[in-house]
């Protein structure tokens, strides 16, 4: 792992380690399972982040509602030595937000309805939940996000985006998406009133949860420089808080799950 920063080797170890166990309860339990290994490619450069890239062999839990990876392999390869960064709608013209959030720190992205979610990193698919299990009458916050993707980043950053309208076919867990890729549209699915993306920044935790993957520090200011082209990176600020909060993602696994 020489080369990589610290949130680089710490996103890789959790990735390699803990993912074999990770799982995640599908809303309909009655649909199939179907599997494939992920390989996560690390760099073997001083300046470059890790790639991941994905081979179908066996071991993904897969079920209609929610995807989640659950095994890794690790090979070594050279990669891009700069991680570029882009807004997740597409149409930025269109994009709005804020500085604020209720509760915790997240930004959410107001868009026109089915306006396109793309990929604001180059990295892998962690999870995709393509179908809205929030029940208002149960309120679980860990449905609130409705059809959700998260990502991790060749930078080892953990990029959460939740009440898609539709996600595209051809986002599939451990399956590798480049910065612009189409990910699916602007909607209100889940806890939500109006048409946004909910847009949430934080480590890759090594046990599912949902309370530090909707969101660890600001996103806001990373997405003013991105709207104009300024490759502003979250990774010290995301080392900073790891460094501030070691219990965190042990602390949230505890009370909640993915």
């Amino acid at each position: 792992m020489t080369g990589l920063s610290g949130l680089q080797r710490r996103s890789v170890l959790v990735l390699a380690v803990a993912l074999g166990a990770l799982s995640c309860t599908a809303e309909d339990p009655s649909e199939d399972s179907s599997s494939t290994e992920v390989t996560l490619t690390l760099a073997a450069t001083t300046s470059g982040p890790p790639t991941a890239t994905a081979s179908t062999t066996t071991d993904l839990t897969t079920t209609t509602a929610t995807t989640v990876v659950s095994r890794v392999t690790t090979t070594t390869s050279t990669v891009p030595t700069t991680t570029p960064y882009q807004v997740p709608v597409k149409d930025v013209a269109v994009a709005g937000w804020g500085t604020t959030h209720a509760g915790y720190s997240a930004t959410d992205v107001f868009a026109p309805c089915d306006a396109a979610i793309v990929s604001p990193v180059n990295g892998i698919a962690l999870e995709v939940r393509t179908v809205d299990g929030w029940d208002p009458a149960v309120d679980d916050p860990a449905t609130r996000g409705g059809r959700s993707i998260a990502l991790l980043g060749d930078d080892g950053v953990r990029y959460y985006m939740a009440h898609f309208e539709s996600i595209d076919p051809a986002i599939l867990v451990g399956g590798r998406v480049g910065v612009g890729d189409l990910l699916g549209t602007v909607g209100q699915t889940g806890r939500a009133s109006a048409c946004h993306v909910h847009f949430g920044i934080s480590p890759l935790c090594p046990t599912a949860e949902w309370s530090v993957r909707r969101g660890a520090i600001w996103p806001y200011p990373y997405l003013d420089a991105w709207r104009v082209g300024e490759q502003l990176s979250p990774v010290d600020e995301v080392e900073w808080w790891v460094s501030d909060n070691p219990t965190a993602c042990a602390d949230a696994a505890a009370v909640n799950g993915g």
